[in-house]
């Protein structure tokens, strides 16, 4: 479920950049694809 939710963030993030003309929203968006980004390289919590 956790990936599932992390790839619909990239997905959103990625259409909200195409979609905004602001650039301060732009930024801020631009700012959120980065850290659901660099979540894919960090490792996995086990359950426990």
């Amino acid at each position: 479920m956790e990936q599932y939710i992390h790839n619909e963030n990239i997905r959103r993030y990625r259409k909200l950049l195409e979609e905004e003309t602001d650039e301060h929203k732009r930024e801020t968006i631009r700012q959120l694809l980065t850290e659901e980004e660099a979540k894919e390289s960090r490792p996995k919590k086990p359950h426990v």
